[in-house]
């Protein structure tokens, strides 16, 4: 069964420190505590426009979604495309993760292929150039860093947030 930390805090990051900005939602149904990557704003729109990564290790993701709390059943964040969301780019808010690979408190996340998901930025021990090159964007990817462990696909787990190409390895 999966955690969920400070239930009591049902949007919005963790504590009166963090950045949070707006953001236009580029689907619907993105549920709250999920990253989000960057996206093209549409045309005549001033608004940058977020929404889900469709890949692991995603060095746009600027950040995870906070708020607001659109439909409760589904903790969506969004329930059309365009809506405004509200996106923690810095600082400690709740994160959505795929715990089945251990996480520790400390671990470098990274967000996880076509989901809702942040999951641990996985090492590599190889020394060819194609691995490094693939290791340099694996550290420009890492967006977050956990401040709870995690065991379970589908915890949900403090963290401290970096945003897009962060470094926070």
């Amino acid at each position: 069964m999966a955690t969920h930390y400070y239930k009591e805090i049902t949007t919005g990051p963790l504590d009166g420190n963090a950045i949070v900005e707006t953001f236009l939602a580029e689907e619907a149904n993105i549920p709250l505590w999920s990253p989000v990557a960057l996206v093209a704003a549409g045309s005549g729109e001033y608004i940058a426009r977020a929404g889900l990564t469709a890949s692991a290790d995603d060095p746009t993701v600027v950040g995870v979604v906070v708020g607001p709390l659109r439909d409760a059943e589904n903790l969506y964040a969004s329930t059309a495309a365009g809506q405004a969301i509200q996106v923690c780019t810095h600082g400690k808010c709740k994160v959505r993760v795929d715990g089945t690979d251990a996480i520790a408190v400390g671990d470098a996340l990274v967000s996880y292929a076509g989901d809702t998901y942040a999951k641990l930025m996985d090492a590599d021990d190889g020394t060819s150039w194609a691995t490094v090159t693939t290791q340099i964007g694996k550290v420009n990817a890492g967006f977050a860093k956990a401040l709870y462990a995690a065991t379970v696909d589908g915890d949900i787990i403090p963290c401290f947030v970096r945003g897009a190409g962060g470094t926070i390895t």
